[in-house]
């Protein structure tokens, strides 16, 4: 599960987004915040997810923008200052969506201090329950919020097409003609050039993150505890989480 941060672009600047994703050190959310083995993101498409069947390369370490996902307050502030004076802006008073869970709310602190390290920024804490926070997002009734994508297969197409112009998930008002293209072109006119597809879905992946459409945070590793005597049981990383067809009890 990869798990980001989204805010209405109408409410910000394409710099102000870009400065807020500078703000996060992700490395310190995942080692001091989370603490649960959980991966900095490199992008919107997890490590591990997808390959190139014909190299073997990872989807997510080839394809990283690293400018949307550094950490790097001076040029952040430097960013925000110009965004705020593009847009008009003198202040940002905003509300941060989050699930009312221990770990959401950890995640929602620290973006909050992270983010109020800006000049002129306010964020409010807005924890509620998930089914709430997904009827909000769906209305597209909110500033900010966190949340999380799990693809059902192993493609980076499954985890892009969020951000179609037309997607029901797409709840921020992001949209790209070209990214749109690509991801349809994917689908249809290079569905059987596995190769062609791979470069397809980098350049949608790398508009994605130069326009700071959204900012990844995180990958989760869930910890799970199981009985050592329990075999078989298989773990995927995409879909249904567990698979118990070759379980057994020895």
């Amino acid at each position: 599960m990869l798990y980001y941060f989204i805010c209405q672009l109408d409410r910000a600047d394409r710099k102000v987004r870009q400065a807020f994703s500078m703000m996060v050190n992700r490395t310190a959310l995942t080692k001091n915040v989370l603490k649960d083995g959980s991966k900095p993101a490199l992008g919107f498409i997890p490590i591990g997810l997808y390959t190139n069947q014909k190299t073997g390369a990872d989807f997510a370490k080839t394809t990283q923008v690293k400018s949307a996902v550094a950490y790097d307050k001076t040029k952040a502030k430097k960013l925000f200052a110009e965004g705020m004076k593009e847009s008009g802006q003198s202040q940002l008073n905003l509300t941060l969506l989050a699930d009312d869970t221990d770990v959401s709310k950890q995640v929602a602190e620290y973006l909050q201090g992270a983010f109020e390290d800006l000049p002129h920024v306010k964020v409010t804490i807005k924890s509620i329950p998930k089914a709430q926070r997904l009827q909000a997002m769906n209305s597209g009734n909110y500033d900010m919020v966190v949340t999380g994508w799990q693809s059902i297969f192993a493609d980076a197409y499954n985890f892009l097409d969020v951000w179609i112009s037309d997607s029901s998930y797409n709840s921020s008002g992001y949209k790209d003609a070209k990214l749109d293209q690509l991801l349809s072109e994917t689908e249809t006119k290079y569905g059987n050039d596995p190769q062609k597809r791979w470069t397809m879905l980098q350049d949608a992946e790398k508009i994605l993150m130069k326009d700071q459409g959204t900012l990844p945070l995180y990958q989760a590793d869930n910890l799970q505890l199981l009985r050592s005597n329990v075999k078989g049981l298989s773990f995927n990383p995409n879909g249904t989480p567990y698979d118990f067809k070759t379980a057994y009890l020895k």
